[in-house]
């Protein structure tokens, strides 16, 4: 399922000497409603991360998360 997004942001990281990138942070809302899932990416050349969680216990249990999507674990 798609999430709804509620919030977005992208600043500029000068880099570690391979040269400047970004970090992006998108909040969206989970799939009960009652709190929200964060992606954020480190897209600096060599720091590649991405990391996805959700503050919502229930909803952790219950989905497996991407960027502003939920499915159901099996």
């Amino acid at each position: 399922m798609k999430l709804q997004e509620v919030d977005s942001s992208t600043s500029y990281h000068s880099g570690y000497g391979a040269g400047s990138g970004e970090v992006i942070r998108e909040e969206y809302k989970c799939p009960c409603g009652n709190g929200k899932v964060i992606y954020e990416k480190d897209d600096i050349p060599g720091f590649k991360e991405t990391n996805i969680y959700s503050t919502c216990k229930e909803c952790d249990e219950k989905f497996e998360f991407g960027r502003g999507t939920a499915k159901e674990k099996k």
